[in-house]
C-alpha cells in the first residue's frame, strides 16, 4: 500500500471510529457529520508515535479530547470505547496488507 492510500486507510478508520463513538455527544444532537475533524486530524498525526500500542492509543485518544475539549468533559468509558475502535480497525487493516 502506497503512503497516500495507507494515510486514506487510517484516516477512514480514525474517522468511523470516532464518529461511532461521538465521544463528546456532539453528533447526537445534531452536529455536522465533520464536527470532529480537527481531533482526527491530530489523533491520524499522533498514531505514528501511539500505534501499535493499545495503551498509547488510549492516551493519545484522552490527550486529543481533553486539548480541544477540557480534561473534565472527556469520559473515560468513552475513550476507551474510541481507542477500541481505533485499535481493532487498524489490526483489521493490517491484516488487509
Amino acid at each position: 500500500m502506497r503512503d497516500q492510500e495507507r494515510l486514506a486507510a487510517v484516516t477512514a478508520v480514525v474517522t468511523s471510529a470516532v464518529n461511532q463513538t461521538d465521544p463528546m455527544g456532539l453528533l447526537s444532537i445534531g452536529a455536522p457529520d465533520d464536527e470532529y475533524e480537527p481531533e482526527i486530524r491530530e489523533l491520524v498525526a499522533g498514531l505514528g508515535d501511539a500505534w501499535p500500542d493499545p495503551t498509547a492509543v488510549l492516551r493519545l485518544c484522552e490527550s486529543v479530547f481533553s486539548e480541544f475539549f477540557g480534561a473534565r468533559y472527556v469520559a473515560p468509558k468513552r475513550m476507551r470505547r474510541l481507542a477500541g475502535r481505533i485499535v481493532l480497525g487498524l489490526r483489521e487493516l493490517e491484516h488487509t496488507r
